[in-house]
């Protein structure tokens, strides 16, 4: 370790502690053309300078200009070493002056409690050199009495600022344990570092620091306030949405209720539902049957149409052979009336031409006999001819007649052919109506099957969701009321350390005033030293004149290096203390951190919770009201497309001959009964579904309940 001797601001010679030796004296040689140093000053690796003597018969080269007197503070505050040059200005200057303060009273008091030979050894070796310096010198003990008297009051009030301060720091810690779920380790370290530094406070920066901690235990406190009243703001959002989760439990409760007896008049209305299609199949079985002989008859009067039908072609394509053979006979008839005309003709021609027979009596008595042969033959030919003529029109007129029969059979046969038709597709319509009927029957029952089942899982849903909400709800009771009770022990807490923050504020309010008393008393007595030391320099200044050397007792030389040691003992001590009481701090703010991420995480767990509830209540709610406007919408498009249908169709497809002959009179009585009873029966008399009515009834409820409990659930969540 070295030593500088300072003797101006920026300047000092560098001497190590292997050259310090036991010797009462030491004389340091300088030029006679330079003044004497009035102070020294050792500067050690932690920047506390206190003078210090030099060891015996060490020769130092000054150099040639004149060395400066430290007259001023100003300039004995402007020195400091290289190393310090980062560190606050102001707490230096305090460290400084007080550590001045405190060697130059601890030596001088040491001195005047030891005895008084080194005293009289250093006030005989100034009484030799002048007279003024004893009277000085008395001066200065007198003050130094006085002064040992205010330092022993400001050490006791110092003692009991400090034992005021510990009980403040051990509230504090106290407190601070007790938010921190009073974590042991972290308390070990705090009441380690705490007790160290309490050992180590003997100067106004420390109390300072006790100050700045104390301010961070405010704002921790303040943040743990804000912590507090949010956790309160959590309480009370989660004491609401309890309550709110209980009004859903109550709802739900009522709603299971309601769906229970729903589901028992389901049942109830599903068993006669059965029951009536059993009896509907039965009825249906009849009207097929019926339907069956009706074809069979059908079938065999279109086949005797047929064979009709055939007889009449065959007997249209005999009287159409006959209409030709007509034709030629009429066309012959014809040829021969020409003929005959011919011949009359002829005849005249004979009558009026006689005179032309005259001139051919010749020619015609060679041929006489072959004309009157000819004209015999042709009349013979035309009696025949009329006489056929006379049967053909006879003939004709029968085949007219049997023409015009024939034709009043075709009309006839044309009719019933007509009628059969529109007979057969009016069965084919009763068994297309059937078929759709059917369809519509099975369509239906499997869409009140899939309700039926959608109905079984929106109850088991329910069920679960209720012993859910249940389980929830008692959690829900539990958690509410440890945190009523942390939160009453949490408030007794914060009451305690508000109370224990302002007393420490209060002691430490009176401590600062103590301490404000002590910094003017230390002011005074810097003064008196100030002018004590400006009297020694002169001293010094004075006996210097005549010799070149500077004398300092073997006891400073001892107290300033014993000194030294001691103030960097207790450097590395404070620097200790202040290591530990950090790591304290960052352990008990990690644990506050820890601890508030945990109820941030808590908080957001219970709202992802709540916020998961409320979306699958949400979903139930929109999946029954979808479910119920599906079935509202097929009810009324049921509803439109069956009624007419289905009055029409039982108005003309289920006659009551085919009831009695197909069954006895007991069915159709039993089945009136049951259709009074049952409301699907009724609606089967309208439409022939015995379905729709059950669906009418039971979806309706259904939606009425979802509708107004899904109202009652908005308004709750609201």
């Amino acid at each position: 370790m070295a030593y500088i001797l300072g003797y101006g601001p920026g300047k000092g010679i560098k001497i190590s502690t292997a050259e310090a030796a036991d010797t009462s004296k030491f004389q340091l040689q300088i030029r006679a053309n330079h003044p004497p140093l009035p102070l020294f000053y050792i500067s050690h690796p932690w920047g506390v300078a206190s003078s210090t003597c030099l060891r015996p018969k060490d020769q130092v080269q000054l150099p040639k200009e004149p060395i400066p007197t430290f007259r001023q503070q100003s300039q004995v505050r402007a020195w400091r070493p290289k190393f310090a040059v980062g560190m606050d200005r102001g707490e230096l200057d305090s460290e400084r002056r007080i550590e001045r303060v405190k060697s130059t009273i601890d030596l001088f008091g040491e001195r005047t409690i030891e005895g008084n030979s080194t005293l009289m050894k250093h006030q005989t070796g100034f009484s030799e050199r002048s007279s003024s310096r004893t009277r000085e010198l008395h001066m200065a003990r007198r003050d130094i009495g006085r002064f040992n008297e205010s330092r022993r009051s400001a050490e006791s009030i110092k003692a009991r600022a400090e034992s005021e301060l510990f009980v403040a720091n051990n509230s504090v810690r106290d407190l601070a344990s007790r938010i921190e779920e009073f974590n042991l380790k972290t308390e070990a370290n705090m009441e380690r570092g705490k007790e160290e530094w309490a050992l180590d406070i003997r100067n106004v920066a420390q109390s300072a620091e006790v100050m700045r901690d104390l301010e961070y235990v405010k704002k921790e406190v303040s943040k743990l306030r804000l912590d507090m009243a949010s956790v309160l703001d959590e309480k009370n959002r989660a004491e609401k949405e309890t309550e709110a989760s209980n009004s859903k439990i109550s709802w739900y409760l009522t709603m299971a209720e309601a769906l229970q007896k729903e589901i028992e008049k389901v049942n109830e209305e599903q068993v006669l539902v059965e029951l009536a299609q059993i009896e509907a199949l039965k009825e249906i079985e009849a009207i097929e049957a019926q339907r069956k002989e009706e074809a069979d008859r059908f079938s065999s009067e279109m086949e005797t149409t047929r064979k009709k039908m055939n007889e009449i072609i065959q007997e249209i394509n005999s009287s159409k052979e006959t209409e030709l053979k007509l034709a030629a006979t009429n066309f012959d008839v014809t040829v021969l009336q020409n003929e005959l005309k011919l011949a009359y003709e002829m005849d005249r021609r004979v009558q009026r031409g006689e005179s032309f027979r005259q001139r051919e009596v010749s020619f015609r008595e060679g041929k006489g006999l072959d004309s009157k042969l000819e004209l015999q033959l042709v009349t013979e030919e035309l009696e025949t001819s009329k006489k056929e003529l006379a049967l053909i029109r006879e003939d004709s007129f029968q085949i007219m007649a049997s023409l015009d029969v024939i034709r009043e059979e075709l009309k006839h046969a044309s009719q019933q052919v007509s009628q059969l038709k529109k007979k057969e597709n009016k069965t084919d319509v009763i068994v297309q109506n059937l078929n759709s009927k059917l369809l519509r029957a099975k369509a239906k029952l499997e869409a009140v099957s899939a309700a039926e089942e959608k109905a079984n899982t929106i109850v088991s849903n329910l069920s679960l969701t209720l012993e859910q909400l249940k389980m929830e709800a008692e959690a829900a009771k539990k958690e509410r009321g440890l945190i009523c009770e942390e939160t009453t022990n949490i408030k007794a807490e914060v009451e305690k350390t508000e109370f224990e923050t302002d007393s420490a504020e209060e002691r430490l309010q009176a401590a600062m005033q103590e301490l404000e008393a002590v910094k003017s008393s230390e002011a005074t007595a810097l003064e008196k030293l100030k002018t004590l030391s400006e009297n020694t320099m002169r001293a010094r200044a004075s006996a210097s004149k005549h010799s070149s050397t500077i004398t300092i007792s073997k006891f400073e030389y001892e107290y300033l290096t014993g000194r030294a040691a001691g103030t960097e003992e207790i450097a590395d001590k404070k620097v200790a203390a202040a290591q530990a009481w950090t790591e304290a701090i960052k352990a008990s703010e990690k644990e506050i951190v820890m601890k508030t991420e945990m109820n941030h995480r808590k908080v957001r767990e219970l709202r992802v919770q709540e916020e998961q509830e409320a979306y699958e209540t949400k979903k139930s709610l929109a999946a029954k009201r979808v479910v119920d406007g599906e079935a509202r919408n097929r009810r009324e498009s049921s509803a439109k497309k069956s009624e007419p249908e289905n009055m029409s169709w039982l108005e003309g497809a289920l006659p009551r001959k085919s009831m009695r002959e197909n069954s006895s009179l007991t069915p159709v009585r039993r089945v009136k009964f049951r259709k009074s009873a049952s409301p699907a029966f009724r609606h089967l008399a309208k439409s022939g579904s015995f379905k729709a009515k059950r669906r009418r009834k039971v979806i309706p409820n259904l939606a009425k309940l979802f509708t107004k409990k899904g109202m009652e659930s908005d308004h709750c969540v609201l």
